[in-house]
């Protein structure tokens, strides 16, 4: 029995030594960063994701093509046509020649043509891969990633030329902290800032987010998000099962301690409360305050839906009631733009975006309801 015993104990202190050693790593940013991106876990030799046929779209459907951002990185993208817009153009779609591969100049396109041309109330879809992951070049910090996330809406608005009132910013997980800043950079130029002891600087350098005037867009969809990273990481658990900071929950200094030395913060709830603050002070310069929209699912095993509830209260306070279960909270105040946060029955934390909720959200923005 004591031989057993003493197994027991040393199998323990080798796992409190391995855990020490790994939460000790990832006090450094690098390592950090490795883990939090993740993007050195690459798998494109398993796919061809210049062939949008490979992942169900027709031929032609989807045209990969390039990016660049103000500080010199290489941002692969995709343009989806709506399948109604794809079906009336068929014909001269599979008639032009294209290589195989990227399209070096999109704006030669019949889809760049289609994409610029269409009135009606299609939704083209228009997405990248940061830096860092992919095809795309550089290596992604939080600053890297917004300046990404801007430079495709700039490209969107000053290369295709679509209105503001055209557009919506959906994001995902991760995408949801990119897609809150980017909208409070183009609600307020110059407003995302990153702590610096006591004081707050600018996170993107002069020059690099090119936003210089007020911009509201259609609306903005946040689905799966966290109210910032510090407090994720208190209950994230990896793969959905294997938690991250929970064995320090009876060591509440040290989980603080070990928060603290986050290089990326990503506060989506505060950069969400100042984009809702935000709205009164440049409505003359809108011709729409859009909306903003936040959706979750209760079955999500990677980030819990309660953290959701937390952004509802951190933006609206009191109004937030009930999101503890599926729910939905709609708000609308006057000179800002309308608040809809529900919390979903079903749909994980990947699915989630295939379901239809998801696509109404999407009707919704554009349709102004």
């Amino acid at each position: 029995m004591p031989s057993v015993l003493n197994r027991v104990a040393l199998g323990l202190a080798i796992a409190v030594g391995v855990y020490a050693a790994v939460l000790g790593a990832l006090l450094t940013p690098y390592l950090q960063r490795f883990a939090l991106y993740a993007h050195k876990i690459n798998t494109l030799f398993l796919h061809d994701i210049d062939s949008g046929e490979q992942f169900g779209f027709a031929k032609n459907q989807v045209t990969p093509f390039n990016i660049r951002t103000p500080n010199d990185e290489t941002l692969y993208a995709w343009h989806v046509l709506p399948i109604d817009v794809y079906a009336r153009n068929e014909r001269s779609l599979l008639e032009e020649k294209r290589s195989d591969g990227m399209v070096q100049d999109f704006t030669t396109t019949e889809a760049f043509r289609l994409l610029t041309s269409d009135d009606t109330p299609n939704t083209h879809v228009l997405t990248i891969d940061y830096r860092g992951f992919g095809k795309s070049t550089g290596s992604p910090t939080e600053a890297g990633l917004i300046t990404d996330g801007v430079a495709l809406v700039n490209w969107v608005l000053h290369v295709a030329k679509i209105r503001p009132e055209r557009i919506v910013i959906l994001g995902q997980s991760l995408g949801t902290a990119v897609a809150a800043a980017v909208a409070l950079e183009f609600a307020n130029p110059g407003h995302v800032k990153e702590e610096e002891g006591d004081r707050k600087k600018p996170l993107l350098q002069s020059g690099i987010s090119d936003v210089t005037h007020p911009a509201t867009f259609a609306g903005i969809i946040i689905v799966a998000p966290f109210y910032d990273l510090p407090s994720l990481l208190l209950t994230y658990r990896i793969g959905g099962f294997l938690p991250l900071l929970l064995p320090l929950r009876p060591f509440p200094s040290l989980a603080r301690m070990l928060t603290s030395r986050v290089a990326d913060t990503w506060p989506t709830a505060e950069r969400l409360a100042a984009h809702y603050a935000s709205s009164n002070n440049n409505v003359g310069a809108r011709s729409t305050l859009g909306s903003l929209q936040v959706m979750h699912a209760v079955d999500d095993g990677d980030i819990s839906f309660l953290q959701t509830g937390m952004i509802c209260r951190r933006m609206l306070g009191a109004k937030c009631v009930g999101l503890e279960s599926p729910a939905v909270v709609d708000v609308k105040e006057k000179g800002r733009p309308r608040v809809r946060v529900e919390i979903l029955k079903y749909g994980g934390h990947n699915r989630i975006v295939t379901y239809s909720p998801v696509a109404a959200a999407v009707l919704r923005a554009f349709e102004g309801l």
